[in-house]
Parts: structure tokens; C-alpha cells; sequence
């Protein structure tokens, strides 16, 4: 399936965010509400995992806020997993700030026990939690405050190395909370309009792409020589597997797929622009919109197997794609926006997921976890 009705352009990230300027919020943020963190209580001193992480494969994964995590919410989720083919829960532990303590660490324990895959969220760049004690880690404007996107949001700058350390230390402390996988999210840089009043360096067009590529190999490697065992992923922009651009924004896939064990491109059908795939509305095109990107994606990896090996046959290309999609784990749209997804749509996007050649499973995003049940095989 060919996306020859699609244009990359600058802007590109923009209308994603703000798709047609209808003033619809990204999905990762609607109806997020900080959780109530106890006040005074200090995380206790991390120690090293003494037992073996889970290893599970595939992973059918949901996805839980802070403080769904924190409230009686997490027993349905476990419910879920107790009754559903659903075996991981994707857990954020940071978003401005971490989210660390002993609740979630005897959390991580108790989801051990019902052998639940467990995954920490980790939002890297787009973090505001130091401004007050570390401003020169930010983005500044040119009269030296501090920048914030069309949100409000603050952004930590990836060119400055100090802020990579802040990442991998807290990364580090959350292995040692037990989780079996670390997820990275926002691994980018924010997306600036050209009216955007920032400092940025002269080269940032050509340097954005190389300082991630560069954070990334740093990070995994790091985190490796930590735990050897520990499992990491990274969660992209669907529109990324559409084109071999970085969308202004210094996130490649090709780039980034190797350091990572799995990557986690967001195909929610919602969030692509009219006419994506020919589709007026993709939203009410669940299983075309995921086929369609993982193909698309296939196709950049199978251009880049090539690539990298001149004397390669047509033989061994395809061979070669088959295990190295191994790595690709979807998310997949469960909340309503731009169509109602009940069952039968949510069973559309996995059936294009195992459609697609891929087998290492999937994660569901819903922002107020509530999930649809009837979408699940049962045990």
C-alpha cells in the first residue's frame, strides 16, 4: 500500500499536535492529571534487582498514568491481565519529574507476582521539573528566560549533555525499582515554528539529528553496562515510518531502530491528517492506517538492510526483514476521537499488526485507561 497522496512538509508535526488547528490535543496528554504524590516520603535507596527480569514475548500491553497506577483503577487493569491475553502494563514514572517511590517499587513487586510483563514510561526531553534549580538545562528565548512551546510546556535542550545525565541517573533508578523495560518517550527535540523566539545554534537544521542519534547510543549503551538484562524501547511518531525525513524534530526511525530492543512507533489512525492512505477521515480506517504505516516502515528498513550490505541477494533481503521486524511493537489507538472504537475497531488494528509479518505483539493507549474489553482474546 503506497502513500503516493502524502507530503512531508516542515509543518508537518504541527498540524499533528494540533491536527487542522481544531485546537485537539495529542493524545498523550488528554485528560492527565498529575497524581497525588504523598508528601515527605523519600524513595528508598536503590538497590540491584535481585531476581532475573521477566522476559515475555509477545507483549499485549496497557497503558497506565501515575495515577491510575496510584488508585484503585490498577486493579482492573490487573483484572484485565488476569482474564485477558492483555500479560504487560506500561506504568509513566516520568513526565515532569519522576514519580519514583516505595508505593511503586512494592507495585512493580506485586505485578511481578502475577507474572505481568511491567514497563516504566519515561518522558525524556519535554520536562519541566528543573527549571527552578538547573535553568541552563532549558531552551531560552532571546532576552535569556526561559522558552516554553505553544502549551506552556518546557523543553530540556538535548545539546546540552548534562541533561543526558539527568535522564540515564533517573533511567538507572528506575531499573533498579524492578521494572522489566524501560520506554522512552519524546527522544526529540520540540517541534519550533519559524516565528518561535529561541536561541538555537546556527547548525541545529544539520545537528538535531546527529545530537539524538548520539543521546540514544548513549543511553542504551550505558543503561546495558547497568543491566545487561534490562529491556529498552523507544516510542516514535507514526509519521516517521512514512518518510526518511526527521520531521524538523531530529527523530529518524531508521536511525534510531537499532539501539533500542523494540521501538514502538504511535499509530493512532486518529492522528493522521485527511487523505493520509486516501482516506478522508483515517480514523474510520483502523486496520488500512496500521497496515499501511507498518508496510511503510518495512519498506525503510528493507531500503537501509540493503544499504548496508552491497553484495546482499534478493534472496536474503526478505529473510533479513523477518527478523528484523522483531524489534517493531506497535502502539494502537483505543479511545475515541475521530471515530468510536469499540471492539471491532480495536480487532482491526491487531489483526493488521499480525497482517503486517509483525510478532512481537502490541500496546494499547487509552489516556483514561479505560479499555475495551471485548477487544481481547481470552485466556
Amino acid at each position: 500500500m503506497g502513500v503516493s497522496n502524502f507530503v512531508i512538509t516542515a509543518s508537518l508535526i504541527g498540524n499533528l499536535l494540533n491536527p487542522l488547528n481544531q485546537g485537539w490535543l495529542y493524545i498523550k496528554n488528554i485528560f492527565f492529571n498529575p497524581p497525588p504524590l504523598a508528601v515527605g516520603i523519600s524513595a528508598p535507596a536503590p538497590t540491584k534487582a535481585q531476581s532475573k527480569h521477566l522476559k515475555i514475548s509477545p507483549q499485549f500491553g496497557l497503558y497506565s498514568t501515575a495515577w491510575t497506577a496510584r488508585s484503585k483503577k490498577i486493579n482492573d487493569l490487573m483484572r484485565v491481565a488476569d482474564e485477558t491475553e492483555i500479560n504487560s502494563i506500561v506504568i509513566d514514572v516520568k513526565e515532569d519529574g519522576d514519580y519514583l517511590d516505595d508505593y511503586i517499587k512494592n507495585l512493580v513487586t506485586e505485578l511481578r507476582g502475577k507474572n505481568i510483563y511491567t514497563i516504566a514510561r519515561i518522558v525524556l526531553f519535554k520536562d519541566g521539573s528543573q527549571t527552578k534549580i538547573r535553568p541552563d538545562w532549558y531552551f531560552k528565548k532571546s532576552d535569556g528566560s526561559l522558552w516554553q512551546d505553544n502549551r506552556g510546556w518546557r523543553w530540556l535542550d538535548p545539546f546540552n549533555k548534562e541533561t543526558w545525565d539527568y535522564n540515564l541517573a533517573l533511567s538507572k533508578k528506575t531499573i533498579d525499582y524492578g521494572f522489566d523495560e524501560l520506554n522512552f518517550d519524546y527522544i526529540r527535540f520540540p517541534a519550533f515554528k519559524k516565528d518561535d523566539d529561541v536561541n538555537l545554534p546556527p547548525d541545529f537544521a544539520s545537528a538535531k539529528v546527529k545530537t539524538i542519534n548520539e543521546f540514544a547510543r548513549y543511553l542504551t549503551s550505558e543503561l546495558k553496562k547497568h543491566d545487561p538484562e534490562i529491556t529498552l524501547s523507544v516510542d516514535l511518531f507514526a509519521y516517521n515510518m512514512l518518510s526518511a525525513d526527521d520531521l524538523g524534530i531530529g527523530q529518524k526511525f531508521i536511525d534510531l531502530y537499532d539501539y533500542f530492543d523494540y521501538v514502538s512507533p504511535m499509530i493512532y489512525p486518529s492522528h493522521y491528517l485527511p487523505g493520509n492512505f486516501g482516506f478522508e477521515n483515517p480514523a474510520e480506517h483502523p486496520y488500512e492506517m496500521v497496515f499501511g504505516t507498518i508496510e511503510s516502515g518495512k519498506g525503510l528498513l528493507r531500503e537501509k538492510i540493503i544499504a548496508d550490505a552491497a553484495t546482499t541477494t534478493p534472496d536474503a533481503v526478505e529473510p533479513a526483514l523477518k527478523e528484523k521486524i522483531k524489534n517493531l511493537r506497535p502502539w494502537l489507538q483505543d479511545f475515541n476521537i475521530g471515530a468510536k472504537y469499540d471492539a471491532d475497531m480495536v480487532r482491526r488494528e491487531k489483526q493488521a499488526v499480525y497482517d503486517a509479518g509483525l510478532t512481537s505483539g502490541w500496546l494499547l493507549w487509552n489516556p483514561n485507561n479505560v479499555y475495551t474489553e471485548g477487544a481481547f482474546d481470552k485466556k
